[in-house]
C-alpha cells in the first residue's frame, strides 16, 4: 500500500514544519523528479485577518529497483492565518493571494521504501476594498486607468400574484425569495436590470405534511443614470427589501407580495493623471504605454440565396483580446457583421458572418506578461451596394488602440473638488511561509447525478402563397391610394407530412377617381395552399400563422380594373413534448466536466415553471469510458442573456474504476 504521512521537524526558520513521509510501493533508488503546483486556493477575511488555504498537487517521479521511472499522484494541504490591521469582512472586500512554493526538499530513506519531504510555500496577501473618493488630478503625476463614476441610483420592483399550489395548504410556514439579475443594459440617461425572481413557498398540506413549491418569476426596471451612455461599465445587485404573503381561504393558492431594491453603478474607464500623496494607497493599472493600429480584413462572404441589392451591413468588433511580447503587442478580435440585402422574391434578408482578425502593434519598452487594455471601434464597411448574386465581396476596417498596464501600489491625494472616482483602497498587506501537510490520496467513488427534464421539439416549414386576385371598379380610378389587408378564417388539415391551409384575405382599397375623390373598396378573397413539413409526427401540436407580406397591383383596361398579386408567408410549426433524463453532475477522480445553465422544465420536483439547471455538455478524464449525447432544444442563459438553441448534452457515461 503506498500512502503519505507526516511528522513535525524543526524548519530552518526556527518553526516547526511538517515532514511528509511517502511509503513507496517497490524500493527506490533515486528520486527522479518531483513536479508540483498549487489549486483551491481559498481567502476567508475575519476581523484583522485573513485565513488563506490551499491544496499542493505533486507528481513524484523514482527510479525503482527495476530500474522502471515510477510515477503517482500526492497530495497536501496548507493554512496560515496572516495578520492584517484594519481588514473587515464586507461585499467590497477584495483578498489577492499570491503563492509560491519556495522550496522543495525530498530524501529517500536508507532502505529506498520511504520518501522524506518538507514543502515550503511562500503566501503573500494584499486585500482592498472598492471605495468612491474624489481625488486630485496633477499633469506631472502618473498616468493611470481609473473608473469615473457617471452616477448610482437605486430601483424598487414590486412584483405582487397569486400562486396555485400543487396541493391544498392549512398553512404557508416562509417564502424565501432570492433575485437572480441575468441581463443589465446601459442605455441613454438610463440602466434597465432584467432578471428573476425565485421563491421558495413552503406550506402544511391538509395531512400535516410539509412541501415545498417553487416559482420563478420574470422581473424588469429601468433606473435613471443621467449621464450614463451606451458602453459603459455598469454594476448591478438586487435585494430583498420585503416578502408578504396570506394564504387564500380555501388554501389553494397564496396571494403575495415581494419588493426588491435594485442598485446600479455606471462607471466609465479613464487615463487619468493622478496628484500622488499619503491620504490613501489604492491599487491601480499604470499606464505604460499607449498605441494604436487600423485593421482592414477584405473577405467575400457567401449568401444563402441570391441577392438582387445589398441594403447595409452593419459590422461590430467583438472578443478582442491582447497579450504583450518584447516591443509589441499581439491583438486578437471577431468582426461580427449583419448583411442585409433584398433576395429574388424582393424580401429583405439578414445573415450574420463572424470574421477573425489578428495582427502585431509596435510597442517600444513592452515587455512580456504586462496587461493590455482594447478599445475596438469598427468603421463604416467599404462595399458595392449595387452587388448582386451570392458572393458580397467588402472590407471590415477597425480603429484599434492598445493601452498597456501594470498593476501597482501608489498613494493619492484625495480633493473635494476633484473628479468622483471608485478605486481599489489597499487595506492592508501580509505574508506567510507555511509548510504543507501530506494527506492521502483517497480513491473516490464516481457518482453521477440525473434529472427529467421536459423538451419541446418543433419541426417549422414556410412557405409563400401567391394570389391572384383582378377587381372590376364601379367607376374609372385615376390612381391607387392604397391598400389595408388582413388574414382572417385560417384553418388547417393534416394529411401525413402536408398540412392543408385555407383563409381569406380582407381587403381595404382606396382608390382616387377622376373625380380627385378617395373611394373605398372592400372586398375578401380566399385562399388555399399544401405546405410540406418534413419531421412532422404524428399527435404533434399544430399552429398555422399566416400573413401578408406584400401586394402588388396595377391600374388595367383604363382605370377600370386593378389587378393584384398577393404574397401570403405560411408557417407552418409542429411541436412535439418529450422528457430526456440529462445528466447535471458528476464527481469523483479522472472526470472533468462542462456545463451550460438552462431555464427547464423538471419532471420530478413539482415546480410548474421553468427553472436554472446546469447541465453537463461534456465529459473528459482518464477515467471516463463512454459518454452518450443527445441534441436537444435549451433555453440557454449565457452571461446574463437568455435564449434559445440546440445543445449537445450528456444523457449517460461510463467509467474506470
Amino acid at each position: 500500500m503506498t500512502y503519505a504521512s507526516h511528522r513535525c521537524c524543526p524548519s530552518a526558520t526556527g518553526r516547526s514544519c511538517s515532514e511528509m513521509i511517502l511509503t513507496l510501493p517497490i524500493p527506490a533508488v533515486k528520486i527522479k523528479e518531483i513536479r508540483a503546483h498549487i489549486d483551491s486556493v481559498t481567502a476567508h477575511v475575519i476581523p484583522n485577518k485573513v485565513i488563506v488555504q490551499g491544496t499542493l498537487q505533486k507528481q513524484v517521479f523514482f527510479v525503482g529497483e527495476d530500474n522502471i521511472v515510477h510515477h503517482f499522484p500526492e497530495q497536501a494541504r496548507f493554512s496560515a492565518m496572516i495578520d492584517i490591521p484594519g481588514v473587515m469582512p464586507g461585499p467590497e472586500v477584495v483578498v489577492q493571494v499570491h503563492p509560491n512554493i519556495f522550496n522543495i526538499i525530498a530524501e529517500l530513506s536508507p532502505d529506498g521504501t520511504q520518501i522524506i519531504q518538507k514543502v515550503i510555500i511562500d503566501v503573500d496577501v494584499t486585500v482592498t476594498e472598492f471605495v468612491q473618493v474624489h481625488l486630485e488630478e496633477d499633469p506631472e503625476g502618473p498616468s493611470v486607468l481609473a473608473e469615473e463614476v457617471i452616477g448610482e441610483g437605486i430601483g424598487q420592483v414590486l412584483e405582487a400574484g397569486t400562486v396555485t399550489l400543487t396541493t391544498t395548504a392549512v398553512k404557508v410556514t416562509d417564502i424565501r425569495v432570492n433575485p437572480e439579475i441575468t441581463q443589465v443594459t446601459v442605455k441613454e440617461d438610463k440602466v434597465v436590470v432584467q432578471g428573476n425572481i425565485i421563491k421558495q413557498i413552503f406550506f402544511i398540506d391538509a395531512d400535516q405534511v410539509g412541501r415545498h413549491q417553487g416559482v420563478l418569476v420574470p422581473f424588469a426596471t429601468m433606473i435613471d443614470i443621467p449621464g450614463a451612455q451606451p458602453g459603459m461599465n455598469v454594476q448591478a445587485r438586487a435585494t430583498v427589501a420585503d416578502v408578504n404573503f396570506t394564504l387564500d381561504p380555501t388554501g389553494a393558492s397564496v396571494n403575495q407580495e415581494v419588493v426588491l431594491d435594485v442598485f446600479v453603478k455606471v462607471t466609465q474607464t479613464v487615463e487619468v493623471s493622478l496628484a500622488l500623496g499619503q491620504d490613501l494607497t489604492i491599487k491601480t493599472e499604470q499606464v505604460i504605454s499607449c498605441v494604436s493600429t487600423q485593421v482592414m480584413e477584405e473577405v467575400t462572404v457567401v449568401l444563402a440565396q441570391p441577392a438582387i441589392k445589398i441594403k447595409d451591413i452593419v459590422l461590430v468588433v467583438q472578443e478582442t483580446r491582447g497579450r504583450t511580447i518584447e516591443d509589441k503587442v499581439i491583438i486578437q478580435g471577431l468582426f461580427v457583421k449583419d448583411v442585409y440585402y433584398i433576395n429574388e422574391g424582393d424580401i429583405e434578408v439578414v445573415e450574420t458572418f463572424t470574421i477573425p482578425f489578428n495582427t502585431f502593434i509596435p510597442a517600444p519598452g513592452v515587455s512580456p506578461g504586462q496587461n493590455v487594455f482594447i478599445i475596438a471601434q469598427a468603421l463604416p464597411v467599404v462595399f458595392d451596394p449595387l452587388q448582386t448574386g451570392t458572393e458580397i465581396t467588402e472590407k471590415d476596417i477597425a480603429d484599434i488602440e492598445a493601452i498597456i498596464t501594470e498593476t501597482v501600489k501608489i498613494g493619492v491625494e484625495e480633493d473635494p473638488c476633484g473628479t468622483l472616482f471608485k478605486v481599489q483602497q489597499v487595506i492592508g498587506e501580509g505574508s506567510a511561509q507555511v509548510c504543507a501537510e501530506g494527506v492521502p490520496v483517497p480513491v473516490l467513488p464516481i457518482t453521477i447525478e440525473f434529472a427529467r427534464i421536459r423538451v419541446g421539439e418543433a419541426a417549422e416549414a414556410k412557405e409563400q402563397l401567391l394570389v391572384e386576385n383582378c377587381i372590376c371598379l364601379p367607376f374609372k380610378a385615376r390612381k391607387i391610394k392604397s391598400v389595408e389587408a388582413v388574414v382572417q378564417n385560417v384553418t388547417f388539415e393534416v394529411l401525413g407530412q402536408q398540412v392543408i391551409v385555407e383563409g381569406e384575405v380582407r381587403k381595404d382599397v382606396f382608390v382616387v377617381g377622376f373625380d380627385n375623390i378617395v373611394h373605398h373598396i372592400q372586398e375578401t378573397v380566399p385562399f388555399t395552399g399544401i405546405i410540406d413539413v418534413p419531421g412532422l409526427a404524428e399527435g404533434s401540436e399544430i399552429t398555422v400563422d399566416v400573413v401578408v407580406e406584400s401586394i402588388v397591383q396595377n391600374l388595367i383596361c383604363g382605370g377600370c380594373r386593378i389587378q393584384q398579386l398577393i404574397v401570403l408567408l405560411v408557417t407552418v410549426t409542429a411541436s412535439e413534448e418529450r422528457i430526456v433524463e440529462v445528466v447535471v453532475n458528476v464527481t469523483g477522480p479522472g472526470v472533468f466536466q462542462t456545463r451550460i445553465r438552462a431555464l427547464v422544465d423538471v419532471v420530478d420536483d413539482g415546480i410548474p415553471e421553468p427553472v436554472p439547471l446546469d447541465i453537463v455538455t461534456d465529459l473528459t478524464g482518464p477515467n471516463v469510458e463512454t459518454v452518450t449525447r443527445e441534441t436537444i432544444p435549451l433555453v440557454v442563459i449565457v452571461n446574463g442573456t437568455v435564449g434559445p438553441q440546440p445543445v449537445s448534452v450528456v444523457t449517460n457515461a461510463t467509467f474506470r474504476i
